[in-house]
């Protein structure tokens, strides 16, 4: 059984971290199946948007502790090559991708759902930090991811007691959109991918890029990135069909060119 499954419903793609038995802590073998899951729905012109879950109890409790390499320096190269990647492979996709946290996001797998576009919630589900729990930082971007949404202070507090956050008070300090009951999180989490698939994709990837950008550019900065990426979406057909669907008072059907 594959430790990453893949699924299309439509125009949304699903992946599911499959480890239910060992509570999705991150093997080479699914730290690999990440990346390719993420390369395989880049090249699906089909797949509209993405949504990543966890198999079983929960999303994922990290890094499997029982397979890490014995030397601190084998650790930072596999945070470099395998870990780093499949995170910035969810980031940097020209398309949305939504994180459905069923149960538990800890540790290194609370990077990988920070990484997503969105967050959903179940209403049971937490995210944590236990790192310096066992002695060690945050990784997998989460120093960033938290500092970043929540400023120093309170990304210091949580990183450092490691307390878990439950999904409410993720959705009050920005961290996740919304909770739904635990049981709709799969079903609730795929309506709203459908909504994003909606979108025109070629606004919808320049979108993407402005705000995962903003936070290194100040306002000039803004205002010619989102120029240079606005003269794209004028000479598009997209903005054609969606000027002409408006006056003729019907849903557009966007293409992407």
């Amino acid at each position: 059984m594959s430790e990453v499954l893949y699924e299309e419903r439509g125009r949304v793609a699903i992946v599911t971290l499959n480890r239910a038995d060992a509570l999705n802590t991150f093997t080479h073998e699914m730290r690999i199946g990440i990346i390719d899951a993420f390369k395989k729905i880049a090249a699906a012109e089909h797949i509209r948007a993405a949504v990543l879950t966890g198999a079983g109890r929960g999303f994922s409790a990290g890094a499997d502790l029982n397979s890490l390499p014995p030397s601190g320096e084998q650790v930072a190269g596999m945070l470099e090559k395998e870990f780093g990647p499949g995170i910035l492979a969810i980031a940097d996709l020209p398309k949305p991708v939504i994180g459905a946290v069923n149960g538990f996001a800890s540790g290194i797998g609370a990077g990988y759902a920070l990484a997503c576009d969105m967050l959903v919630m179940g209403e049971k589900s937490f995210l944590q930090l236990p790192f310096a729990k066992i002695g060690l930082v945050p990784d997998g971007g989460l120093t960033w991811q938290f500092a970043e949404r929540l400023g120093a202070r309170h990304a210091f507090e949580l990183a450092l007691i490691g307390d878990r956050i439950p999904a409410a008070r993720c959705v009050e300090l920005g961290l996740a959109n919304r909770v739904v009951p635990d049981a709709e999180l799969i079903n609730e989490t795929c309506a709203l991918a459908e909504k994003l698939a909606d979108a025109p994709p070629l606004a919808l990837a320049g979108t993407k890029r402005l705000l995962r950008r903003a936070h290194v550019l100040d306002l000039a900065g803004a205002i010619r990135e989102e120029g240079a990426i606005q003269k794209v979406c004028i000479d598009s057909q997209d903005f054609r069909e969606g000027v002409k669907a408006f006056f003729d008072k019907r849903p557009p059907q966007f293409t992407g060119r």
